[in-house]
């Protein structure tokens, strides 16, 4: 058949079906580029905006969104976004890194990063720190939360973290926080904060860092934070005030070991929960001594017996004043020494020029200004019952039995010591040994009254009171029964 009887049974032009008959492919093949005038013109100011950004800070350098508006601004520029990423991935192409998997062995390792998630304290969504703990042997995990990512926080989460996993790996991987290192130094050298040094020597175990902007090489963890975020705090929880916090991590802590032993750990065909308690047995041993944490400082204490620290005051007893005493600031108390000694412990303020007093440190000087007790600073940071108590205790004259009273802050909480207060008050008694009974008789689940054997008048003893016959008022009974 010829090229114009095929050509005139199909349509198809001469050229075309030559093309098929010498053994020709089909489709079409662009042998040019489509001329673009935008790129066109776009492309030399790019690529020089693109070579001043390679000695630019990485976080500043212009992005693909920036490039476009700059354009726009400074050259009128009428084309799409598109035809701009097109232009800078000639040059910056896309790159998606990629990284080779970490052998650990059993202990050897742990992880730690910090995360941000959110929770409804009352009425309010409030964002909190998530502190993420996982052993890359293993797989195990350990989260926390706190208000503030401080170091004394940290540091209560690690402690907390290897009572959880009982023990210490011998070291910890980080990056370069601000709560652990002061300053970065040359290739994996750092600076650490020297209490954090002091910290991690406690515990004996060693610190080590990733490279600035390479949290890839704590990639365990990393993983960690988002994995308890979207299984534990989804949906979001909700509690009442602060003080249920402590209750939301025991829960997190139970949560981390009942999932341990659903969890895979890949490649090994066993659960995190069974792969852990051979990595346990590698793990140092942790210090059952230590039981605060936090961040050690000096302070003296004034005229007033309080000591300085992170803007509030607190009280110490009145012997260590104008004295120099070591102060730990945890994440919760501030706890005072006076060498090893622990002498004051106080829940700490978080506002600042605050005071905040234990009456019980003043005891010794109530004595000798028992007077002090009615308008005192130490008083009025006590229930009001105190104050009412120690006012009409004053009145009566019996202010320096008011001292006694104080003193049993020493074994007994404030509530239960206003409680009988105010019992004491309503029988109008304002002796110690009134309050001391009353608040005996609250303690016991069948209150008995207690025959008082001891008297300030000795010489009260030698008094002996007759017993009283009552069958000798059956007589006058029995007469006027008569009568009737």
């Amino acid at each position: 058949m010829s090229v114009r009887e095929i050509n005139r049974k199909t349509g198809y032009s001469r050229n075309t079906i030559s093309k098929y008959i010498n053994g020709g492919k089909g489709g079409y093949n662009r042998s040019l580029e489509t001329l673009s005038p935008k790129k066109a013109t776009i492309r030399p100011i790019i690529k020089e905006w693109l070579i001043e950004d390679e000695e630019a800070p990485r976080k500043q350098r212009r992005t693909r969104k920036k490039i476009f508006q700059d354009l726009v601004d400074q050259y009128d520029y009428e084309g799409s976004y598109s035809t701009v990423k097109k232009v800078v991935r000639e040059f910056k192409p896309i790159y998606k890194e990629t990284f080779v998997p970490r052998y650990h062995a059993p202990g050897e390792y742990g992880e730690f990063d910090f995360g941000e998630l959110y929770i409804d304290i009352g009425e309010m969504r409030t964002k909190v720190y998530l502190h993420a703990y996982q052993l890359p042997y293993s797989n195990a995990k350990f989260g926390y939360i706190s208000i503030r990512a401080t170091q004394e926080e940290m540091f209560e989460s690690h402690k907390r973290s290897f009572t959880h996993f009982e023990g210490v790996p011998n070291k910890i991987r980080y990056d370069n926080l601000r709560q652990a290192v002061t300053r970065i130094l040359k290739g994996s050298f750092r600076e650490e904060n020297q209490q954090f040094i002091r910290f991690r020597e406690e515990f004996g175990y060693a610190s080590e860092f990733c490279e600035p902007g390479k949290g890839n090489q704590k990639g365990d963890v990393e993983g960690c934070v988002g994995y308890i975020r979207r299984n534990f705090f989804c949906p979001v929880i909700k509690i009442k005030d602060v003080s249920e916090l402590e209750g939301v991590n025991a829960r997190l802590a139970e949560w981390c070991k009942s999932d341990a032993k659903t969890a895979p750990v890949p490649d090994t065909g066993q659960t995190v929960s069974q792969l852990f308690m051979a990595e346990k047995l590698e793990l140092n041993f942790v210090d059952s001594h230590i039981k605060d944490v936090g961040k050690y400082t000096t302070a003296k204490a004034n005229h007033y017996s309080m000591i300085s620290v992170m803007h509030n005051f607190y009280s110490v007893p009145v012997k260590y004043a104008h004295q120099q005493v070591d102060v730990l600031i945890g994440a919760r108390e501030i706890i005072v020494y006076a060498k090893t000694k622990e002498i004051a412990r106080h829940l700490r303020c978080f506002q600042k020029q605050k005071q905040i007093y234990d009456a019980t440190h003043y005891i010794e000087l109530f004595k000798r200004k028992p007077y002090a007790l009615v308008n005192g600073k130490p008083i009025k940071q006590l229930p009001n019952t105190f104050g009412v108590f120690f006012a009409k205790a004053y009145h009566q004259g019996c202010i320096k039995h008011c001292v006694s009273v104080l003193e049993l802050l020493k074994t007994h909480s404030p509530d239960q010591i206003a409680t009988a207060i105010e019992l004491s008050m309503a029988y109008d008694t304002y002796s110690s040994e009134g309050v001391k009974n009353i608040l005996g008789q609250l303690q016991t689940d069948y209150p008995k009254i207690q025959k008082l054997t001891q008297f300030k008048r000795p010489e009260l003893k030698a008094i002996k009171i007759p017993s009283v016959d009552l069958n000798r008022y059956n007589v006058p009974i029995a007469q006027e029964k008569k009568h009737v």
